[in-house]
């Protein structure tokens, strides 16, 4: 997401049981502040672009379904297949007899996305359904060098 080389120190003030907090956390965790502050700060961030419509999100959406429910992987390619947003890959794992999971990775504007994930939930048969975002970047950045303008096919499944 950001480039270590395209660093600026800053100084900021913050009341010191909070500093005393965070050399606790840091200590315990073996990590430095820098990074504390920059993964809380990113964390953040994604959080409040994931409100507004004009973003990008790059993410994973992690489901979990009964294999002998009927119609529900043609549900659920149908939806893939009618998204409007760039599913770079599935993964489909056995988990029992009955039981199957898949991770999709997806790309889009946040408003789709989430629409997606809502169509997603709706099948009959899916039995747990999550969005885990990795980045969320304003309309038309993102940082990253790999073609996202054009979808990539989806795998076998």
């Amino acid at each position: 997401m950001y480039s270590e080389k395209d660093m600026d120190r800053v100084t900021f003030t913050i009341p010191k049981d909070f500093l005393a907090e965070l050399e606790k956390y840091c200590k315990e965790k073996g990590t430095k502040r820098s990074e504390v502050v920059r993964d809380a700060l990113r964390e953040y961030l994604m959080k409040e672009a994931a409100g507004r419509p004009d973003t990008f999100e790059d993410g994973f959406l992690i489901i979990a379904f009964n294999h002998h429910q009927k119609g529900l992987l043609d549900d659920l390619t149908e939806i893939e297949h009618n998204a409007g947003i760039h599913i770079y890959s599935t993964m489909h794992v056995h988990v029992s007899e009955e039981n199957c999971s898949e991770v999709i990775a997806l790309r889009g504007d946040v408003k789709s996305i989430s629409y997606f994930v809502e169509q997603v939930k709706a099948i009959k048969g899916i039995l747990f359904c999550k969005l885990v975002p990795l980045y969320t970047f304003p309309h038309g950045d993102g940082g990253h060098t790999h073609d996202r303008d054009h979808p990539h096919e989806h795998g076998p499944r």
